[in-house]
């Protein structure tokens, strides 16, 4: 880590684009300690954070009055350093006072819930008797089963008192639906007031305030300062202000010139804004988006690195990255680009107003409720007999009630060609869900979740006219990060939400939207599913021996900027792995209830905590896998066995798929053809979006 070190007395300025945290912050603490003070922290806040007095003066009322002294009140919940800080300022305050004991307010049996390291610092700096619990959880979804378990061994019985949820205008739900769940007996179930005790906004000084600071620094000749970017918010006044901007084209200069000023980002998704949306490439990117992660990175730093030593290059290697014409390419692959909308995408705007806490708090919590049955085992097995037939080059009854085959046409010659290495191919459909309430989604921050169903088809089959005909061999796959990998940096998880399952059952039982009642909200709506993409795909497994996920997407007719900030592309693909539900992993990725591989799956692990992936696999609920970016290339090559026996390559069945697809798109009702497949009505559900 000396790359950036520099002579002891050589003080090398680091803006921090943030709020600092209260009342500690990890990313000061660790620069100020580091070679000797040779970094100098200082904060730039881009995103203000105001509390809401009414809230405050009530917290301070619960407090003095007794409250949580009378048991009307037995815990409180913080997934937040922004409600952290609200509440340590009631806290201060109270102390100041000077004539009131915190030790009998706030009693010493009473805990203090908290999702990670971050919110548990900032409590513990208070000093108050309340034991601070749950920091190792990682995410709301493991934080509420703890919740759940620990509070019903202090409060075994149905007449417990109410628990106190300070949180911010837009937070996650996950907590009170868990703790008030009507499918937990009447003796388990706590109740849960949420109070909105902060809001979140752009701060308009920023600009020029970070125009001051940087201009200062310049001004005392410093070798060299650092601009660390937290989040898309902010970067285009960062990059006005230093002049790095193309005012007419809104891309940065072709000449920027030198520069003592670097900049650095906490994470991929905010290097990936900075070059797509400016064609600005930062001079490091963290690893982990955390302190010693961007310590690491900037301290690593060698003059003379350029940012295709630090960050992937988006047209070889990034997932989806766009092909190369050929003569084997079809239509698709000739699509018009429309340029992204600018706006902040994917994680980093679903965290923007509690993202600077470092613990990702919430970021990744599981929301799905998906609890294994007795029938899945049942499921998978009717599955692979179905796919045995389909090796077998016969066709399945793939609607019980017709036994017609729709838009699947067997196929002797095509199943001569498939390559060997084509695990499994068929088609693919894209979905997201708003926020429980949120009817029109602004940006990726305003989706509960991401989803993408598989729909296999026989190995020697082609697309021909027609739906795709309804048989009980569909998955159902939940990301929780929203996205998909981007670049092979990222690694987002995805689990299995649904398995062996019918289109019908996907209608009725998860497409459609809900009302559900709430004690602290009243009615809640949550909205109906959202198609924003349909397409082909293959599963493949390379000479390597790494499984992969390939697709290409047939709708939407032309791409648009919800599908690129979904991270979705003409075609790309996934090094995809499996889990192995033995192996322990972080608290931040566990399910509550492992997928029930049988004995000889888990045999296939061999002990290893990760695995190629094999289909069968894929037909367990909650069966965990791993989706790594990567260049789509390597996923669709040809292995050396079929390139002796003149295979195809599986580039070239996708490309035939896909262009069978598009005209059997084409001759049904265009994008709209997605509803027809589902079996819905397009009136019922939103359009397939192609803009914010």
């Amino acid at each position: 880590m000396a790359g950036d070190a520099g002579d002891p007395g050589d003080e090398v300025p680091v803006l921090l684009l943030k709020t600092k945290s209260a009342p500690a912050d990890g990313y000061e603490d660790l620069f100020l300690t580091l070679h000797d003070h040779h970094y100098k922290p200082v904060f730039v806040p881009v995103l203000e954070h105001r509390f809401k007095q009414d809230a405050l003066d009530q917290v301070r009322h619960y407090i003095t009055s007794g409250t949580f002294g009378n048991k009307k009140y037995g815990g409180l919940v913080f997934t937040s350093q922004r409600a952290v800080e609200a509440f340590a300022r009631v806290v201060k305050d109270i102390q100041e006072m000077g004539c009131l004991d915190l030790h009998s307010l706030l009693p010493p049996d009473m805990p203090l819930y908290v999702v990670g390291p971050a919110t548990a610092r900032g409590l513990r700096a208070l000093n108050l008797p309340c034991p601070i619990l749950g920091e190792e959880t990682g995410n709301g979804h493991v934080l509420s089963q703890f919740i759940l378990e620990h509070y019903n061994s202090l409060h075994p019985s149905a007449a417990k008192p109410s628990i106190l949820f300070l949180v911010g205008e837009k937070r996650r739900d996950i907590i009170p639906k868990t703790l008030q769940s009507e499918n937990l007996d009447p003796e388990r179930r706590a109740v849960v007031d949420e109070l909105v005790i902060y809001e979140t906004g752009e701060m308009q000084s920023f600009k020029t305030e970070f125009s001051a600071l940087w201009h200062h620094n310049h001004a005392k000749v410093v070798k060299r300062q650092w601009a660390v970017v937290f989040s898309p918010t902010g970067c285009r006044a960062m990059l006005e202000s230093l002049q790095l901007l193309d005012i007419e084209t809104g891309r940065v200069k072709s000449d920027m010139g030198s520069r003592n000023i670097l900049i650095a980002t906490i994470g991929p998704t905010t290097r990936d804004y900075l070059e797509q949306e400016f064609g600005f490439s930062p001079d490091v990117s963290a690893e982990h988006p955390s302190p010693e992660g961007l310590v690491q990175a900037i301290a690593s730093y060698k003059d003379g690195r350029n940012a295709a030593e630090t960050t992937p290059n988006k047209d070889d290697g990034a997932a989806g990255a766009k092909r190369k014409a050929d003569k084997t390419s079809s239509p698709q692959m000739a699509r018009d680009r429309k340029a992204p909308k600018k706006q902040a995408t994917i994680e980093e705007t679903l965290g923007a107003d509690h993202q600077e806490s470092n613990d990702k708090e919430m970021e990744d919590s599981f929301e799905h409720g998906t609890t294994a049955t007795a029938d899945d085992a049942e499921r998978a097995e009717k599955s692979e007999r179905v796919k045995e037939t389909q090796q077998d080059g016969n066709t399945p009854d793939f609607n019980d009630d017709t036994n017609e085959s729709g838009a699947i046409e067997e196929s002797s010659e095509r199943g001569e060609k498939v390559p060997s290495n084509i695990l499994e191919k068929g088609i693919i459909y894209f979905l997201v869900r708003n926020r429980v309430g949120m009817e029109e989604a602004d940006s990726v921050g305003d989706l509960q979740r991401t989803f993408f169903v598989l729909r296999p088809i026989p190995s020697n089959a082609k697309l021909g006219d027609g739906t795709i005909p309804d048989s009980e061999n569909n998955r159902l796959f939940a990301l929780p990060k929203k996205s998909f990998p981007k670049s092979h940096n990222d690694r987002f998880m995805a689990f299995v939400e649904k398995a062996n399952t019918t289109i019908q059952d996907l209608k009725e039982n998860f497409f459609k939207g809900v009302e559900y009642e709430t004690q602290t909200a009243g009615t809640r709506h949550q909205q109906p599913i959202t198609p924003v993409g349909e397409g082909v795909y293959a599963i493949t497994r390379t000479e390597d021996r790494t499984t992969h996920l390939a697709y290409a997407v047939t709708i939407p007719s032309k791409l648009g900027e919800v599908q690129r900030d979904l991270g979705l592309r003409s075609q790309g693909s996934f090094v995809i792995s499996a889990k192995n539900p033995e192996r322990p992993g972080p608290a931040s990725a566990r399910l509550p209830q492992a997928p029930g591989f049988p004995k000889e799956i888990i045999e296939e692990f061999r002990g290893l905590a990760w695995s190629e992936v094999k289909p069968k696999y894929l037909d367990y609920a909650n069966a965990q896998i791993l989706l790594i970016g990567e260049n789509s290339e390597h996923a669709l090559g040809a292995i050396e066995k079929d390139r002796r026996h003149d295979k195809a390559a599986p580039k070239e069945e996708l490309d035939e798929l896909e262009h069978e697809d598009e005209l059997r798109v084409k001759h049904l009702s265009g994008d709209d053809s997605v509803f027809d497949d589902l079996g819905i009505s397009k009136k019922d559900y939103a359009q397939v979006p192609t803009t914010w």
